[in-house]
């Protein structure tokens, strides 16, 4: 069955294909992947997330072994304080704890946002630069390299998408909220694996 289906998905492609093709018009396509990763401004927004999520880490870091270090002093043998300042100190060093689980959770939703607008504004100007290149070149349609089965390599024109990119061609965003949403298009939400540089698991113990 699956076969099948594959066989007739692939027959709706080149017959597609063949129409394109027969109509004169021009095909490009573009590893979009490739140059998310070689650009530049990848790479000066992954530094600027480190350099927040370092700060972010020794903050928590502060707190939690604030957090420690009471707990343990309240928990000696040798403390001189009554029943009940125990009670209104532990009070204190459980209020404490959740600030820090509030101050944890506030973070990597902070960073994982900014990480979302970092990644959305690269794609709009890729967005942007695969336009002007696609136009110069005089292509009828460029598509993404993961939608090509096959494609020569004069079709490709992620090397020149790329320079355009690093040539400051495409406009920089002036966005307040840090990304150029393309129009009708949600930001690419971006997903936080366990391990995650963006992911702050620095907890008391």
């Amino acid at each position: 069955m699956k076969k099948f289906v594959a066989a007739i998905i692939l027959s709706v492609i080149l017959t597609t294909a063949g129409m394109v093709l027969a109509a004169g018009l021009k095909i490009g396509y573009v590893d979009i992947a490739s140059v998310f990763d070689k650009y530049s401004g990848t790479a000066t927004a992954k530094l600027v997330l480190e350099k927040e999520i370092k700060a972010k880490q020794d903050t928590i870091q502060k707190m939690s072994d604030e957090v420690k270090k009471q707990r343990e002093s309240l928990e000696l043998p040798q403390s001189t304080l009554s029943l009940e300042d125990k009670k209104i100190k532990a009070q204190e060093i459980d209020r404490k704890a959740q600030e820090l689980r509030k101050f944890t959770e506030d973070s990597e939703n902070e960073l994982s946002k900014k990480e979302s607008n970092f990644t959305q504004d690269i794609l709009v100007k890729i967005h942007a630069a695969v336009q002007k290149v696609g136009k110069e070149k005089g292509f009828s349609l460029v598509l993404d390299k993961n939608s090509v089965i096959y494609g020569i390599d004069s079709w490709n024109i992620t090397e020149d998408v790329l320079k355009t990119l690093e040539g400051g061609i495409v406009p920089l965003s002036n966005s307040t909220t840090g990304y150029l949403a393309v129009p009708d298009q949600e930001p690419v939400p971006v997903k936080r694996e366990e391990n995650s540089p963006y992911r702050l698991n620095i907890k008391e113990d």
